[in-house]
């Protein structure tokens, strides 16, 4: 079985934008179940951070289709974690969006979730995934600022057989939106067009990295334990 969770905090309307094109995504293009896929935006709802309404998606001018389960915060997270039941034969995929801080303490950077940008910060996120029972895979597309510290302590927190970690930044760097249609977060949104065509998560990588496409600040990372990790695919 596949599942997915698809996160956002203090979200912007891109953000919200972002989660519903990996929601369709995974169920148009990648055949996921909606049912086995878990939203948890902002306040619950399909808001956003001074922008309560939802207006038509931006991707084709249609009402959004993902139907929100949960608020952005941890124990929301931490609900939609508990409440799967992997086996040694399933599939996990994690999309994290919003805002990200890292102020250089020792919990390493962090998530900001709904309400008052509170603080989910990386080591209780790892603690949080590794009480997961084992199971085939576990693929996470970060595209919040200062995702590339999540990393290491998500590659060692992992309890699957094969872990791969896309990030929009860099330890302490930044994310950006996309320059030429702000709707979007640029990283996420490449990475997402990417796999809709079935290709494997380095191949996804890689076109997402593309000069041509590619925001001029962004600092996109990438990594997989075991190696051969990047060679799967979401489908």
């Amino acid at each position: 079985m596949r599942y997915a969770i698809l996160f956002s905090g203090m979200s912007f309307r891109r953000h919200v934008n972002g989660l519903e094109l990996c929601y369709r995504t995974l169920v148009d293009r990648l055949g996921f179940e909606p049912g086995h896929i878990r939203v948890l935006n902002y306040d619950g709802s399909l808001g956003a951070y001074g922008d309560e309404t939802a207006p038509a998606w931006p991707g084709d001018d249609t009402p959004y289709r993902m139907s929100v389960s949960g608020p952005g915060n941890r124990r929301a997270f931490q609900r939609a974690l508990g409440e799967l039941e992997l086996t040694a034969a399933d599939d996990l995929f994690i999309n994290t969006m919003g805002h990200g801080a890292d102020f250089g303490g020792p919990d390493g950077p962090d998530l900001f979730t709904y309400p008052h940008s509170q603080h989910y910060r990386r080591d209780q996120f790892c603690a949080d995934l590794a009480i997961l029972a084992p199971h085939r895979s576990l693929t996470i597309l970060m595209a919040q600022c200062f995702s590339g510290g999540f990393i290491h302590s998500v590659l060692a927190a992992s309890p699957a057989a094969a872990t791969y970690v896309a990030t929009a930044a860099g330890a302490g760097q930044r994310s950006f939106r996309d320059l030429r249609e702000p709707r979007w977060d640029s990283f996420q949104r490449n990475w997402i067009t990417a796999i809709a065509d079935n290709v494997t998560l380095n191949e996804a990588f890689q076109y997402a990295t593309r000069p041509d496409i590619v925001h001029p600040q962004d600092t996109p990372q990438s990594a997989a334990q075991p190696a051969w990790a990047g060679t799967l695919k979401l489908r």
